[in-house]
């Protein structure tokens, strides 16, 4: 975790310690969808030469959904918030695989799976008025990606536990359709780089009547996630 994550984290935990001896909170949930411009998949981090581990795969326009908790002092405009989301894509990328001896082109799929886990602190710009608000934050990230691969319908499996951790900072907007009830639209920007290592679930395959052997060695990818996200939901006040 980066030194500036630290720093957050520590003035978050003291921003909430004190507020909390200075009076009540009130729990809003936002239900959204989102989706991330791009994030690029690295074949060969491990690899010898620059070369071969700067080459990757360009994932663009996944989409996902999510949820986040938010809890505001009353009064303040501060609050903080605990988020979840879901992103994935799948892209149709042939693979190629040894037959008889020679490389051949066969069906296969590649993308990845996403999930950010976040917490934040944010603030209401003072040029918001009643009914529409603008915000502004950051916050630290607990991220889990999978590479997904699959060959000739052979899927992969994960080997490790593939999690990340960084930094995001993020702009917003509400507005109030009713009491209790708004709207919101948020960008976002995080870069976090995750290791996923993963191995195939079968060892033979079928591919026009010839049997193929897929590798069964285990191989390990970076993802970044490096895109821009934007998201829109319903902001609902609880309590």
């Amino acid at each position: 975790m980066s030194r500036w994550a630290i720093i957050l984290s520590v003035a978050l935990l003291v921003h909430l310690q004190a507020s909390a001896r200075q009076g009540s909170w009130k729990t809003s949930l936002v239900l959204r969808g989102n989706y991330t411009s791009s994030a690029k998949i690295f074949f060969n981090p491990d690899a010898a030469t620059e070369q071969q581990r700067s080459q990757y795969l360009r994932v663009e326009d996944m989409t996902g959904g999510g949820a986040e908790l938010r809890l505001q002092l009353s009064d303040e405009n501060i609050f903080f918030t605990l988020s979840v989301d879901y992103i994935s894509k799948t892209l149709n990328d042939p693979q190629y695989v040894s037959i008889g001896g020679s490389l051949q082109r066969v069906p296969g799929a590649e993308g990845l799976k996403f999930i950010p886990v976040e917490v934040a602190l944010n603030t209401y710009i003072p040029v918001s008025t009643e009914d529409f608000r603008m915000t502004m934050g950051g916050g630290i990230g607990m991220y889990y990606a999978v590479r997904s691969l699959s060959v000739l319908g052979v899927g992969t499996q994960v080997v490790n536990s593939p999690v990340g951790y960084g930094i995001h900072v993020n702009t917003g907007f509400e507005y109030r359709i009713r009491d209790g009830i708004s709207v919101r639209a948020e960008l976002q920007f995080r870069d976090p780089e995750i290791t996923n290592e993963s191995k195939f679930d079968q060892e033979t395959a079928t591919f026009n009547g010839s049997p193929v052997t897929i590798r069964q060695s285990s191989f390990r990818s970076r993802i970044q996630v490096d895109g821009l996200t934007v998201s829109g939901g319903i902001l609902i006040d609880l309590f």
